[in-house]
């Protein structure tokens, strides 16, 4: 099942996409998730128009702490990127995710990063929130008809 999947969504500074990703995700499928940034400042809160933005899916990020890559210590069957630097980032800090390390869009059988709003009006908040929420939905699909798996699935992770 989509739920036992443990995902983790990766941005730069864990404080706008990969927070929105993560609380989208889980007010989508009720499934395990986190987020952290592979330059985050540790303890920032998220930002207020990305708690506004995921508030219109009834998504809350109000208690969301940024974290950095370094601090991660659960063992994801999915690492989703915001960017394909990113996600270069993350295989370059943590080579044993090689195999699961993937940019949004391209578990959403698209193309293309998903640009940071940081420092920009609700309205572009907004348009990132929709545009990640539109790309998360394509890959609950996905998973749920088998297009894609995990190389880990939750049956063979220790807490599965």
């Amino acid at each position: 099942m989509i739920q036992d999947y443990q995902m983790l969504f990766v941005c730069t500074g864990n404080t706008c996409r990969s927070p929105m990703a993560e609380a989208l995700w889980r007010q989508l499928t009720a499934g395990k998730a986190e987020s952290c940034g592979v330059s985050a400042w540790s303890g920032a809160e998220a930002a207020a128009n990305a708690v506004a933005a995921v508030g219109r899916y009834g998504a809350d990020l109000s208690a969301h702490r940024a974290r950095d890559l370094a601090e991660v210590t659960t063992e994801p069957d999915w690492v989703v990127t915001m960017t394909k630097d990113q996600a270069r980032r993350v295989v370059a800090l943590r080579p044993e995710w090689g195999d699961r390390v993937f940019t949004l869009s391209e578990l959403a059988g698209e193309d293309g990063d998903i640009r940071d709003p940081v420092g920009q009006d609700l309205a572009q908040y907004e348009k990132v929130a929709d545009e990640i929420y539109r790309l998360l939905v394509k890959v609950k699909e996905r998973l749920e008809h088998g297009d894609i798996q995990p190389p880990q699935g939750p049956e063979s992770s220790p807490e599965g």
